[in-house]
């Protein structure tokens, strides 16, 4: 997955704001509501300083020798006044309640659907973007998405309508002062639309930078330990602050075009008023309006003012969201490259007969990490895979789990080829134990429930006995509730090792796979362990990739691996007889410093 193009990023703000309106999905037809509303109070609201102008013209045309008699033309327009400001008070606290409640509801569901998207992506998509920026991005982009549909629904489209309906009203009250208004607003556009051109590249490198800082932080701090032991305390410290220079660096124009946007906007308050007196005495004096229309315009004037600073916050705060939506959507639509088939099925509980045919699979597609490899597990036999680092020994077995696809070939379980197999039911099949033990920051339970999310207390602990680490849970006081730390660093290495194992065990799958999966015991542990996986392997097709060759004496065939190919295969007696590469592994890891065998 990668970070999305320049043409992606040069999305027009209307198309931006349209994909987040659609993204309210069943909540459509509220938002749709809620639209009617607004539109309903945005044109009430200009009831206010008509009403005001008239009142005045009443009050101008009242005669001094008997002030009572306007009563019978005041009274009906200040009971509507009266109605109209109920009216409004009562619409926008609806419109602000359910506004709140879509917002929020629809920000843990788009947070959620973001959150399933991810976690689906295959491993080969992921490999280019940090978990932290992920993270980033999805918190940063559902904060968004609310306060957008939060603002576009409680305040900017009521805002935009007013906008809208001003124009006909002013112009059919009084057509001269309504060009003040008009010419208002174009230059508003004109200079909101100069200030985008001006900033928006900018704030694509702030966001930019945004994401680097929280991917080092997130890198910085999940390693921490490291940062520590190697004394790069003030190293790592340096290198946030100098994105964080870059943030301010591009960060500053943006915030100065926006400031003067402010600035101007409070001047044309002063201005835009001025005018309309001045216009309106001139008029006044030739007849051609009346003192109410000018206090109704100077109204409008200040509703002007008002709902251009309010559209003006808006695409301001839109112009800074927008490459953080731009990058949430990115990621949104980046399509799986392994997923289920059209005609895939759930073959239920498999045997666990495998067959690689002539795989080939490479990373950047032009060097192999697997090439033209075939070999065929029986039901309920061990293969072993050795051979030096980078052999392509992992490479092969991921792909057994579609980890990632192969660019040629096929493998197959039972006979069937995986791709047309539900993804989650193959994995369902598959036990993996990796070399790094993968651990989560919750109790050891939730951690070995993984495996099993049913499982009884009983099975726990029948798991952990098997992969011995029933004592050493139960030396803990909390025992099974135990909290591990992140990644399990409240535990050593041999004690995750022995979790991951256990949590295997606890699947009970029919095939399974141990990467070096006794790489972190001690000898002790490991000969333990290996007796209880020879009991559990009875019945499974297991996998194996040790590079202890202690650990796969008894595996019914050994497959040597070099540059993703099988040099050699055999029995462990059988590959040493060969004299081959097995041999001088076999060599160099059981002869003593005068070169002598060990058995």
């Amino acid at each position: 997955m990668t970070k999305p193009s320049q043409s992606h990023k040069a999305i027009r703000f209307v198309a931006l704001y349209a994909r987040v309106l659609k993204m309210l999905g069943s909540d459509r037809k509220l938002g749709w509501t809620l639209a009617g509303a607004n539109v309903t109070l945005a044109m009430a609201m200009f009831a206010e300083p008509i009403l005001f102008g008239l009142v005045i013209d009443t009050l101008a045309r009242a005669s001094l020798d008997d002030p009572s008699a306007i009563w019978p033309s005041l009274r009906p327009l200040l009971l509507t006044w009266v109605g109209f400001g109920l009216f409004t008070i009562i619409c926008g606290a609806i419109i602000a309640l359910f506004a709140d409640r879509l917002s929020h509801r629809r920000r843990h569901i788009v947070l959620r659907d973001y959150f399933e998207h991810v976690l689906q992506l295959p491993l080969a998509q992921q490999a280019d973007t940090h978990s932290g920026r992920l993270m980033k991005i999805m918190l940063q982009g559902t904060d968004s998405l609310w306060w957008l549909w939060l603002s576009f629904f409680r305040d900017h489209l009521a805002a935009a309508v007013s906008l809208i309906v001003l124009v006909p009203v002013a112009l059919y009250i009084n057509w001269r002062l309504a060009l003040v208004l008009i010419v208002l607003c174009i230059i508003f556009v004109a200079l909101t639309n100069f200030i985008l051109r001006k900033t928006q590249h900018l704030q694509q490198q702030v966001e930019g930078h945004h994401s680097d800082f929280a991917e080092q932080a997130s890198d910085t701090l999940g390693n921490i330990a490291l940062v520590q032991s190697f004394a790069r305390i003030e190293h790592e410290v340096s290198a946030l602050k100098n994105i964080s220079q870059r943030v301010l660096g591009a960060q500053m124009p943006v915030l100065s075009w926006w400031a003067l946007v402010n600035v101007l906007t409070r001047s044309s308050t002063t201005l835009s008023i001025l005018c309309i007196v001045a216009l309106g005495a001139w008029l006044f004096t030739q007849g051609l309006t009346t003192v109410g229309a000018i206090v109704t315009f100077i109204s409008f004037s200040g509703m002007v003012i008002m709902r251009l600073e309010q559209m003006i916050g808006f695409i301001h705060r839109l112009a800074m969201d927008a490459p953080r939506l731009q990058e949430f959507f990115h990621v949104l639509d980046t399509e799986p490259s392994i997923h289920d088939s059209p005609d895939s099925v759930d073959p239920g509980r498999l045997r666990g007969a495998i067959a690689f045919e002539n795989v080939t699979f490479a990373y950047d597609q032009k060097n192999p990490a697997v090439n033209n490899l075939s070999f065929t597990l029986k039901p309920g036999t061990t293969v072993a895979l050795v051979g030096a680092s980078g052999a392509g020994k992992s490479t092969a077995l991921s792909l057994l789990y579609r980890a990632f696809d192969p660019q040629s070939g096929r493998i197959t379980v039972d006979g069937q080829d995986i791709r047309q197999l539900q993804l989650s039911a193959l994995r369902n099949n598959i036990g993996v134990v990796f070399q790094e033990a993968l651990l989560f920051n919750r109790s050891i339970t939730e951690n070995l429930k993984v495996g099993l999310p049913d499982a009884t207390e009983a099975q726990l602990r029948q798991a952990c006995a098997s992969a011995q680490a029933l004592d050493f849970i139960l030396q803990h006081p909390q025992g099974f509730e135990t909290k591990i730390g992140e990644r399990g660093r409240a535990l050593s290495g041999g004690e995750r090792q022995r979790l991951s194992i256990a949590r295997v065990l606890l699947k009970n799958p029919p095939i399974l796979i141990l990467d070096e999966a006794t790489s972190a015991l001690d000898s002790a542990t490991e000969t333990k362990l290996l007796q209880a996986l020879d009991a559990v392997t009875k019945d499974r097709s297991t996998l194996v990739i040790a590079h202890r060759l202690a650990t796969i004496r008894r595996a019914d065939s050994i497959l040597v691996m070099d540059h993703g190919a099988i040099v050699e295969s055999g029995t462990f007696d059988e590959l040493y007889a060969l004299g081959g590469r097995f041999t001088q592994l076999v060599k160099e890891q059981f002869t003593d410093t005068s070169g002598r065998f060990i058995s």
